[in-house]
């Protein structure tokens, strides 16, 4: 039952990019029920399944986010001003509904890698070698899609980003974020071998790196400039975070900032049209996040308090558009997930979310205790912080997956660890001499007190 659970966690991450990111209501039905084959497999062992405090605190804020969305959504609000004359805060009644369905399958999964954790200690292992499988199965495809010369996200024929490596996804900073998890993955795994030289350490493990070296080529082709700094940050967190016996620290920081030089300059000169791209950045009329974030600003301010509600970003985009925004593009998203989620539940709900969130992450990253888990842990939450600001893509399902998997694996894990050891308060236990009244004579009752 056990591996039956964990296969159905482990093949989400595998099968999500491959259907078109996983979001399509299709892909996430099927996700659901693996999800729930899992947890009933788990359910169905012999052992009682227990549940701790912080998955009861994840379903009551699942349920909290649900409750304010349907509230959002019900005909009982005043009426709203023009252009949206209706007595309901939610410009779509039902959108509630497919976010009440995501909801509920990222705290399935969440719960279901808390289940499987607990029984399998070597689970933040798995978790990183299907995240390498994954990146070398979209690696395959993205390479033969180039080879061939198909413009196409092998589901439908590609609409944008045209000539730019993104596998089965449609997006390319999905694809690029993915191979940037792919690289510290390979960095992780490369870590796991304990031996005694660097030499003895890259013939034992050495094709991880190799692994990573063609993450990161792959990442290059796809010209995802998000994704190549988040990269760039998630690596050198991990190295910084994880150092070897007897090094200089000085030494390892110069090391990983000319590194980290030496990887942008060669990127430079081996991909210029990505560093083009970068160059863009300072072109106004070729960049539309500014525009974006305004025009999300503007909405916010226009209903700081209540929000919008669910599916409701393409309709307030469209009507607060700034002058120069391109409203001829369908904007489904501000690109920046705080913005998105702010114009959506409103700036109190999302504060409240906020804070949740950086207890949990916090929580998680403090409890584990070993260095190299705790370097991968910190690495994969800084690279989803930055493809959240920089983009919607960090909700995809393959690149959510692996974030809250690894988080509540290690978690798991070190409180598994915790129980494990034996506590420190019992002295007398512990204690490697014998009691020294248990070790006296009792007094003959015949023989006065006084007498020795």
């Amino acid at each position: 039952m056990l591996l039956l659970a964990q296969t159905c966690l482990m093949a989400q991450i595998i099968l999500a990019p491959l259907m078109l990111g996983g979001l399509r209501p299709w892909a996430l039905a099927i996700l659901t029920i693996l999800t729930g084959v899992g947890v009933l497999a788990i359910c169905l062992r012999p052992a009682p399944v227990q549940i701790g405090k912080h998955l009861r605190y994840l379903w009551l804020a699942i349920a909290a986010l649900i409750g304010w969305s349907l509230l959002q959504s019900l005909p009982i609000w005043p009426m709203q001003p023009y252009p949206f004359d209706a007595p309901r805060i939610s410009l779509a009644p039902y959108g509630w509904q497919s976010l009440a369905a995501y909801l509920i399958w990222l705290g399935g999964v969440i719960t279901l890698t808390a289940l499987v954790a607990r029984l399998q200690t070597r689970l933040i292992l798995i978790i990183a070698r299907t995240v390498v499988i994954t990146c070398a199965v979209q690696v395959v495809l993205a390479a033969s899609a180039e080879l061939m010369g198909w413009q196409t996200t092998f589901w439908f024929a590609k609409q944008a980003h045209f000539g730019y490596w993104t596998g089965s996804f449609a997006n390319r900073n999905a694809f690029g974020n993915l191979m940037g998890f792919g690289i510290v993955a390979c960095l992780f795994l490369y870590q796991q071998s304990r031996a005694v030289s660097f030499a003895k350490q890259l013939d034992q493990a050495g094709g991880w790196l190799a692994l990573a070296m063609i993450f990161s080529v792959a990442l290059i082709q796809s010209h995802s400039r998000l994704a190549f700094i988040a990269a760039l940050v998630g690596g050198a967190l991990f190295i910084i975070l994880t150092p070897r016996e007897n090094a200089s620290n000085l030494k390892r920081l110069l090391g990983i900032a000319l590194g980290c030089i030496a990887i942008i300059v060669v990127t430079a000169f081996a991909s210029p049209d990505l560093f083009v791209r970068f160059t863009d950045l300072g072109r106004s009329d070729l960049i539309q996040r500014d525009d974006l974030w305004t025009t999300a600003l503007q909405a916010i301010l226009e209903r700081p308090v209540a929000g919008w509600g669910a599916d409701s970003i393409s309709l307030v985009i469209a009507h607060f558009a700034t002058p120069d925004l391109n409203t001829n593009a369908n904007w489904f998203s501000s690109h920046n997930l705080w913005l998105d989620g702010t114009i959506v539940f409103g700036l109190p709900a999302m504060l409240i979310l906020t804070m949740v969130l950086v207890f949990a992450l916090k929580t998680a990253i403090t409890t584990v205790q070993q260095t190299d888990t705790r370097g991968f842990l910190v690495a994969f939450i800084f690279m989803g912080l930055i493809g959240s600001i920089g983009d919607w893509v960090m909700i995809m399902p393959p690149l959510i997956l692996p974030l809250v998997m690894l988080a509540m694996a290690g978690f798991e894990g070190a409180l598994a660890t915790r129980r494990a050891t034996p506590g420190r308060a019992d002295h007398a236990a512990q204690s490697p001499l014998p009691d020294q009244e248990g070790l006296r004579q009792p007094r003959d009752p015949a023989r006065p007190a006084s007498q020795p």
